[in-house]
């Protein structure tokens, strides 16, 4: 099995003040896959900060997010097949998160994915 791992890759992006003490990071992102391969988007996040993603394939892929402690795999959105989605995420510890996808079909899945990560405005 090929894997594509895109790791806080970002084509098109820029950080932007929300608040005084808020900001998010904006990445879009092509990740294109092939039957039984993978990509991956993972990045680092702080334990309290929301990541929220959107992402449309013209193929149904299987997605799942998930993050590593050891040898163990721990999936916060466990893996199911789609063709869109939209959702947020609050990382509940310090950990690298991984968005992926696992191509379905013989024809490649073009995925068009956006994602932010927010950071909390600290009192």
């Amino acid at each position: 099995m090929k894997k594509l791992v895109i790791s806080g890759l970002l084509l098109a992006g820029s950080t932007l003040p929300l608040q005084a003490d808020n900001s998010a990071s904006k990445h879009f992102v092509l990740v294109t896959t092939h039957q039984n391969d993978i990509g991956e988007i993972c990045p680092e996040m702080n334990a309290g900060q929301t990541l929220s993603f959107d992402f449309k394939s013209n193929n149904e892929v299987e997605f799942n997010l998930h993050y590593h402690e050891g040898e163990k795999v721990n999936y916060p959105i466990e893996p199911h097949k789609v063709t869109s989605l939209k959702q947020s995420f609050e990382a509940p510890i310090k950990q690298t998160y991984c968005l992926m996808w696992k191509g379905l079909s013989e024809e490649a899945a073009k995925i068009k994915v956006n994602y932010s990560i927010f950071t909390p405005i600290k009192n």
